[in-house]
């Protein structure tokens, strides 16, 4: 009888039904907390809320511990760890090692989020093959994200004034998109839980949704089903087999280079211009995310054209590094890091032993070297472009040649999607503005942080523009032959941006005649290419031309290409072919 009783209430439905209730009150319970401000009184009540939603997500992962031990499964040692710390939690009560509504509160949080993060993991999107397409699953995730990260800047404890419905999808789609475009002042307008917000929104949306989800879901959710990998190996870009590994590897390399940018920026600024040590840390944190992810959302009004920060030109190289590698691409950064390891270890044999070294051929991809290979030509052509035009101009408030290199190498990185400025773009030169115009057409790399149509579209497009004119039939690059599905692929991207790109221009030009063509072709040419960088214009747009420019950082993020892919029903290879004919294009 007792067995039958504990099996009853250990059934999926019972276990599902007390974990959905837990979700729902732990959301509610974050809602007041960091959206309203609450009395002494309420504060205790919410202390109390909170204590209990971790007890009852205890019982609820014990359940899930004792249903998957009664089946004769192998306990999951990331959903043991997770238990025993909410064990913890609730012991230190009794032990009198809390304090309540002090520093014990946060840890209850903190873990409700997690939790809260985790089981929405596990949520089944079941075998719908239209719920299965890779193409629509990312555009959804995105507007969710940001869809929830609206109605979070729109609570009064998130901002010093109210933001409005537009100005809070507006700032939502810039940080989820990872652009930095802002119709606020992010230093002033938003409270200290509004900016966590953000940082928030930034992280996630740099990385995708999907990523984090499916972190959680492989060491959390027990199983590693073919469709799951599937899904991961389409939406990571990755093959079967490293689909776990890569999107672990991917978290963990994220976390570990901003902690390391937001040491070194911490040590980088002035403690002087701040007023306690946690301004301090949180702004190195904040900046240190927002580079890496390509946002280019800054806590001060001017952002690094500040005056404490734009003589600084330790925090700009620390800065220009991170978002370098975060519009790099992961399977990029990883591939060669990988190709580095074997050198290294191979040299040191060979030092060792005299024994030459393996040869390892094909190691470096070929995405791998022709992103990088733009990559570099890019940084110098921008670099160089700014020291020529703009050595008498933007950077001649910088008396030593470092300080007008170094500013000069900042102004001509950040445009491939970074988004931070220490020179004012209102004084650029027409060259220097036509030239970041390009950078930020051309963006970042596949698989990365960034936007923009990729280094790689641009390579490939080159390429076959090349072989063109040399009479060539097929495209080749470095000993192979580039498909034909790839070089379709990329001048579809090419069209489809330049079409959205021109309709976009016309649509806020339409609506904003009191602007000149170039501020807003600028404005459109950075949300699509989730830049950030602006000419001044973005707070002074109206509604509708804010919602326009939402639309463009939207489907800049997630390409046009991937919105046909996941609207367009994939046609199967046919068994016949037509006869082939030549057109007459010039």
């Amino acid at each position: 009888m007792r067995q039958t009783l504990v099996r009853t209430v250990l059934r999926k439905e019972v276990v599902g039904l007390a974990r959905l209730t837990v979700i729902i009150l732990a959301i509610f319970l974050f809602l007041l907390e960091f959206g309203y401000r609450a009395d002494a009184a309420t504060s205790g009540l919410l202390d109390q809320l909170s204590y209990g939603l971790v007890a009852a997500a205890a019982f609820v992962t014990l359940g899930s511990l004792l249903r998957t031990y009664l089946r004769g499964i192998h306990l999951r040692k990331a959903e043991l760890a997770w238990f025993l710390a909410a064990l913890v939690l609730i012991l230190a009560k009794p032990l009198g090692m809390e304090t309540w509504g002090g520093i014990y509160r946060w840890p209850h949080l903190m873990f409700l989020f997690f939790f809260v993060f985790i089981e929405l993991s596990r949520l089944e999107l079941g075998r719908n093959s239209v719920l299965f397409n890779p193409a629509l699953l990312f555009t959804a995730s995105f507007a969710l994200l940001i869809a929830i990260g609206a109605a979070l800047l729109m609570l009064p404890n998130a901002a010093t004034r109210p933001l409005g419905m537009v100005n809070a999808i507006f700032t939502a789609t810039s940080a989820v998109c990872v652009t930095g475009l802002s119709t606020i002042d992010v230093g002033k307008d938003l409270t200290f839980q509004g900016q966590w917000v953000l940082l928030l929104l930034i992280q996630i949306g740099g990385l995708g949704v999907m990523t984090f989800t499916s972190f959680f879901a492989f060491f959390f959710k027990g199983r590693n089903s073919l469709e799951e990998q599937l899904r991961i190996r389409d939406i990571a870009n990755t093959s079967l087999g490293n689909a776990r590994s890569f999107i672990t590897q991917v978290i963990l390399f994220t976390l570990s280079v901003e902690l390391v940018g937001t040491i070194l920026i911490f040590f980088s600024v002035p403690e002087s211009i701040f007023e306690s040590f946690g301004d301090r840390v949180f702004f190195s944190l904040f900046h240190s995310v927002s580079a890496f992810n390509n946002a280019g959302f800054s806590t001060q009004t001017l952002g690094m054209y500040e005056l404490p920060f734009r003589f600084n030109y330790s925090l700009m190289w620390i800065l220009a590094t991170l978002f370098i590698f975060g519009g790099l691409g992961f399977s990029i950064i990883f591939n060669f890091s990988r190709y580095s390891k074997l050198w290294i270890i191979g040299h040191v044999k060979q030092v060792i032993t005299g024994k030459p070294c393996e040869r390892h051929p094909r190691l470096v991809n070929l995405s791998s070297r022709l992103a990088l290979q733009v990559t570099s030509m890019l940084i110098a052509v921008g670099t160089m472009a700014v020291m020529v035009f703009e050595w008498n101009g933007a950077l001649a408030e910088h008396t030593t040649w470092w300080g007008r290199f170094s500013t000069a190498f900042f102004t001509g990185v950040t445009p491939r999607t970074a988004g931070f400025n220490v020179v004012d773009y209102n004084n650029l030169n027409i060259p220097t503005l036509m030239i970041t115009l390009l950078l930020m057409y051309i963006g970042a790399s596949p698989g990365s942080t960034g936007g923009g149509i990729k280094t790689t579209t641009f390579g490939i497009a080159t390429l076959n523009i090349f072989a063109t004119a040399r009479g060539r039939r097929r495209v080749e690059y470095g000993g192979r032959e580039i498909s034909n599905v790839t070089i379709r692929r990329a001048f579809a991207a090419i069209v489809l941006s330049l079409v959205f790109l021109g309709l976009s221009t016309s649509v806020v030009a339409s609506l904003e005649r009191g602007h000149s063509l170039l501020p807003i072709a600028f404005e459109c040419f950075s949300a699509f290419s989730t830049v950030g960088l602006s000419m001044g214009i973005t707070a002074t747009l109206g509604s509708t031309a804010k919602l326009v420019l939402a639309i463009v950082m939207f489907v800049g993020r997630v390409s046009a290409l991937t919105l046909l892919v996941g609207v367009l029903r994939q046609v199967q290879v046919t068994p016949y072919r037509y006869p082939k004919e030549d057109l007459l294009i010039n």
